[in-house]
């Protein structure tokens, strides 16, 4: 048990004194003109000895730093694999389905205005599912709103479907596809009857 604490301390100690030297690093390479997060990046991976290999070895210091930024690069040269974000898109601007709720109408303090006569203040809002699907509620609007072309009070979104809220036409994407599609001439409309 006491050697157990005593490994806790020596431990705590350790990593104690090894922020307190990239704090240290980081203040250094400040004074000096040199880049911090690099050589902060470079020594962090020496754990305790991190100042003393930064001082005597800095040609490895700026090695491992030089590592990590091609390992980043390599990152970020890859492909995304998760989906991308659920989108409305109208006249070329884009409009990400980032919360939970969006209220789309005329009125200002929606999250997205869209300013048409034929756009009620409060038009629709699209609500994000527990199932991760978008679903899309008409506010009882003068001038409706229609999804493929079919009149609806709700309706649950699919990828590529075409809203039009009052004379304003809107596409709601998710997939990289679609979007292709879209932008090579159109994508096609599929009737679906109204909810």
């Amino acid at each position: 048990m006491w050697g157990q604490l005593l490994l806790n301390i020596f431990f705590i100690a350790a990593l104690i004194a090894w922020v307190a030297e990239l704090i240290w690093l980081y203040r250094e390479a400040n004074l000096e003109a040199k880049d911090p997060i690099s050589l902060v990046s470079g020594a962090a991976v020496f754990f305790v000895l991190a100042a003393p290999v930064a001082i005597y070895r800095p040609d490895l210091v700026y090695r491992m730093s030089a590592f990590w930024e091609r390992l980043l690069r390599l990152e970020q040269q890859q492909p995304s694999r998760q989906a991308p974000a659920a989108r409305l898109i109208c006249g070329g601007q884009v409009y990400p389905l980032t919360r939970d709720q969006t209220r789309i109408g005329n009125y200002r303090n929606n999250d997205i205005v869209l300013d048409h006569p034929t756009v009620s203040a409060y038009h629709v809002e699209i609500t994000l599912r527990s199932d991760g699907r978008h679903e899309v509620v008409d506010r009882n609007t003068r001038n409706g709103t229609r999804v493929n072309g079919s009149l609806i009070r709700t309706a649950v979104l699919r990828d590529g479907d075409q809203l039009m809220l009052g004379a304003i036409t809107l596409h709601y994407l998710r997939s990289t596809s679609v979007e292709r599609a879209f932008q090579n001439g159109g994508l096609p409309i599929s009737r679906r009857k109204a909810s």
